[in-house]
């Protein structure tokens, strides 16, 4: 009897054991479904928000377009997705870029440089594009018109054949009885007009040019040098999205040379640039995240009349002007909107 009762035993416990690892292989199967099915919800509900393509040269951020979609109920995260692919510092690079944010894909490409936007558009004739435009929409052919752009693509524009004169007049305010300007332009930009633009105007106002063609970075330390070498007294720097990112570099090369900088965007002077023309960026970003917002309610980029930009910025920079030995006339200095120290 005691030998029964203890192989008895034996068993029932066995048995208990069975059932508990069975309860146990159980419950981590329920765990695991659960898992699972969440993870799939998840999944599912990331596919289904709007995915929004960021086109840029560098790194992956439009300076203010994320507070602007914010301000307009579009969170990252929360109600859209944010896709970015970068050029690598390389205009050929927006082409791979354009076509990868194509197939994933995306419900809108935003860029802030034209050249993006250009080149997202040789790319697909399908996908909205929305973008600042810097050079002549309508002369490019990107566009129809400004009221109906027809196509895939619309945005905001801030080019007027006048810029480039204020800009050159601004130069000649500052720096009395200038005679010759160093222009740094980008010939792989040559369809955008600036540079066809500054030839005719300081035609007009009697002005010489000293035009010096930079595709790369590392040429611009001749290209500045030369300018002085072959009598240049300003350098005057052309819409370009790889100047854009060398401001710092080119105030730093033109004050080595003694020579003051006019550019089209703010960043030049707060870089150390001596003066600036420019629209004002910060409401044109704005205004993109507000096309991005129409376009996924379900407007079409074609029927979105294309914006002019309102409100332009000269920009000054003292501390630059105390260097180059130039008293800022009192006349500008008043108009100025931005006075950097």
């Amino acid at each position: 009897m005691p030998m029964r009762f203890s192989l008895s035993l034996g068993r029932q416990r066995r048995r208990q054991a069975d059932q508990r690892q069975r309860a146990l292989c159980m419950g981590v199967l329920v765990c695991l479904a659960v898992i699972i099915s969440a993870a799939s919800a998840v999944a599912q509900s990331a596919a289904k928000l709007p995915r929004i393509g960021l086109l840029v040269w560098d790194t992956c951020e439009i300076h203010g377009l994320v507070p602007s979609l914010r301000d307009l109920g579009r969170i990252p995260g929360e109600n859209i997705t944010l896709e970015c692919r970068s050029a690598g510092k390389r205009y050929e690079g927006f082409t791979t870029a354009t076509a990868e944010l194509v197939r994933l894909p995306v419900d809108v490409i935003v860029s802030d440089p034209q050249p993006a936007g250009h080149i997202a558009r040789s790319v697909t004739k399908t996908v909205p594009i929305v973008t600042i435009l810097s050079g002549d929409p309508l002369g490019s052919g990107l566009v129809q018109s400004l009221a109906r752009p027809g196509g895939n693509l619309t945005g905001v524009t801030y080019y007027a054949t006048e810029l480039t004169g204020k800009r050159l007049e601004l130069l000649r305010e500052m720096v009395l009885g200038i005679s010759s300007i160093g222009v740094l332009a980008n010939p792989d930009v040559a369809y955008l007009p600036f540079e066809e633009d500054t030839k005719r105007i300081a035609k007009l106002l009697g002005v010489a040019l000293v035009i010096h063609h930079v595709r790369a970075p590392d040429e611009l330390d001749d290209a500045v040098h030369q300018m002085k070498a072959e009598g240049a007294q300003a350098v005057f720097v052309l819409p370009d999205v790889m100047f854009a990112h060398e401001a710092k570099r080119i105030a730093d090369l033109a004050l080595a040379e003694k020579l003051p900088v006019m550019a089209w965007g703010s960043w030049f002077t707060e870089a150390g640039g001596l003066m600036a023309y420019s629209a004002d960026y910060t409401s044109l970003v704005r205004r993109l995240a507000v096309y991005v917002d129409k376009i996924l309610t379900g407007a079409q980029p074609g029927n979105l009349p294309i914006e002019q930009a309102a409100r332009f910025e000269l920009s000054l920079n003292l501390r630059t002007a105390r260097i180059l030995g130039l008293t800022i006339p009192p006349e500008l200095l008043i108009r100025a909107d931005k006075v950097i120290e």
